[in-house]
C-alpha cells in the first residue's frame, strides 16, 4: 500500500506533540507499507529544507511566507495555513496523489485542496488531530480573544465540516472528541476511527538510581529532586512555561529542568535550567523525578503527559490534560487546580510520600504499556486504510506492528 501525508508548515518530522503522533502511528506503517510526505518548511528554514534529498520538503518561498504570517496571526493562523496550497497549486503535491493508494491530509484546511487534485477514487483520509472547533473555542477562552466568537469559529466549523463530510475515513485523537465530530457533523460512526497519542513504550522505561544520576551528570544538575517540562514552541506551551517559571521562583527544593524549544539554555538560572532542543529524549525523562504538564486549554491530548507515563514518571497536571485518556486523579497521575500553590503542594506531596510517587509511576507505566503502546495503535489505522484501499478483497493476515519504529 502507497501511503501519502499531507502536513502543513512542518519541515523535520518530529517538531511538536501533533507531528509526534503522526511518526508514531507513519513509521510503523512503514515497516509494511510505502510512505511519502507532502510538508511546507516555516520560512526561516528555507535554506536548510532545500539542502535535504529529493524529493524533499515543498520549498515555495510564498507557501513558507504565508504559513509564516498564519503563525504569526495565531489564533486565527489556520486561515492563512490553507492558503498556502491554493495560492500556490504546488505540482509535487498533485504528483504524491497520483502516486497514492491513500491519502492522509492532517488539519481540515488543506482537506480542499487535496480533494481538487486528487484522482478519482483516491481514499482522502481526515487525520484529526483535535476537534478543532473545540480547540479553538477554548483557546479563544483561555486568551480572552473575542473576536474568534464570530467569524474564525464559523470558518473552522466551515472547513472542518466539509473535510469530515467529504473524508472516506476521520482518524479522531480520542473517544470524546470523536463524539464531539460525530454529534456536530453526523454521519456514518464506523468512519471515524480513534487513534490516539501514544509513545515508544520500549524507548520510554523507567529508570533506577544509577541511570537517574548518570543523566544528572549528563545536564550538570545539582543533587535535588528534578520536575520535568517538555515544550515546544507553541502559544499553550509557553503558557505553560509560565506556570513553571513561578514555581522556580517560589520554591528551591526543586531543579525545573525545561526541554524543548521553548526556552534557551542561555537563559538558565538558578534553579530553571532550560536544555534547548535535545536529541536524546529518554535522557530527559531519566533525569526526573515528576513531570508537569501544566497546560490549561486547548485540545486532544498532550504528548508531554503520555510520554511521562511511559517513562514511569508521576505526573502533576491541570484537569484539561486529562482530555480523553481515562485517567483517574490519584490512581494514576494528580490533578491539581490552575494555581502555583496547588502545582506546588502536589509537588511537595510527592517528594514527602514516596511511596505514592512509586505507586503513581508504576500505575502510569502499567497504563501506557496497555493502552498508549504506538504499535496496536498504527495496527488499527493500518487495518481501516486496507479496507478503503481494497474493500472487497480478503485483507491478509499479519502480525501486529512493531511497538519501536524503525530506523
Amino acid at each position: 500500500m502507497r501511503i501519502a501525508d499531507v502536513c502543513p508548515r512542518a519541515f523535520q518530522l518530529v517538531q511538536n506533540g501533533m507531528r509526534a503522533r503522526i511518526e508514531g502511528i507513519l513509521s510503523r506503517l512503514a515497516e509494511r507499507h510505502e510512505v511519502r510526505l507532502f510538508t511546507q518548511p516555516r520560512f526561516g528554514q528555507l535554506a536548510a529544507a532545500r539542502a535535504l534529498p529529493p524529493p524533499g520538503p515543498y520549498t515555495n518561498p510564498a507557501a513558507a511566507l504565508i504559513c509564516e504570517l498564519g503563525q504569526a496571526a495565531w489564533p486565527g493562523g489556520p486561515v492563512l495555513a490553507g492558503a498556502a496550497l491554493r495560492v500556490t497549486r504546488p505540482r509535487s503535491l498533485t504528483a504524491l496523489l497520483d502516486w497514492a493508494d491513500v491519502a492522509l491530509v492532517e488539519f481540515p484546511w488543506q482537506f480542499d485542496r487535496c480533494a481538487r487534485v486528487a484522482p478519482p477514487g483516491l481514499p482522502l483520509v481526515l487525520a484529526g488531530h483535535n476537534d478543532e472547533v473545540e480547540k479553538f473555542r477554548s483557546y479563544a477562552r483561555g486568551l480572552g480573544v473575542r473576536v474568534m466568537d464570530r467569524p474564525w469559529l464559523r470558518y473552522i466549523e466551515r472547513m472542518e465540516r466539509r473535510a469530515f463530510e467529504r473524508a472516506a475515513l476521520v482518524l479522531a485523537v480520542s473517544e470524546p472528541d470523536r463524539q464531539s465530530l460525530l454529534a456536530r457533523y453526523g454521519g456514518d460512526p464506523s468512519r471515524v476511527l480513534v487513534a490516539s497519542n501514544g509513545a515508544d513504550v520500549e524507548l520510554l522505561t523507567p529508570a533506577g538510581p544509577e541511570r537517574r544520576a548518570a543523566a544528572r551528570r549528563a545536564f550538570g544538575l545539582p543533587d535535588r529532586p528534578v520536575a520535568l517540562y517538555i515544550a515546544a514552541p507553541t502559544r499553550t506551551n509557553m503558557l505553560g512555561l509560565e506556570w513553571v517559571r513561578k514555581l522556580a521562583a517560589l520554591t528551591d527544593r526543586f531543579t525545573f529542568l525545561v526541554v524543548g524549544r521553548a526556552g534557551d539554555p542561555t537563559q538558565s538560572e538558578g534553579n530553571l535550567v532550560y536544555t534547548g532542543e535535545v536529541e536524546e529524549l529518554p535522557l530527559c525523562f531519566d533525569a526526573a523525578d515528576l513531570s508537569l504538564v501544566p497546560i490549561e486549554f486547548g485540545g486532544g491530548t498532550q504528548l508531554k503527559l503520555v510520554e511521562s507515563m511511559a517513562a514511569g514518571l508521576p505526573v502533576v497536571a491541570f484537569e484539561e490534560m486529562l482530555h480523553g485518556l481515562g485517567l483517574r486523579d490519584g490512581e494514576h497521575l494528580l490533578v491539581s487546580q490552575p494555581s502555583a500553590d496547588s502545582l506546588l503542594a502536589a509537588m511537595d506531596r510527592l517528594l514527602a510520600d514516596r511511596a505514592l510517587a512509586e505507586r503513581l509511576g508504576a500505575a502510569a507505566r502499567r497504563f501506557a504499556e496497555e493502552h498508549l503502546d504506538w504499535g496496536p495503535i498504527a495496527t488499527r489505522v493500518e487495518e481501516a486504510l486496507l479496507e478503503l484501499v481494497a474493500p472487497d478483497e480478503r485483507l491478509p493476515t499479519a502480525a501486529p506492528l512493531s511497538a519501536a519504529p524503525r530506523g
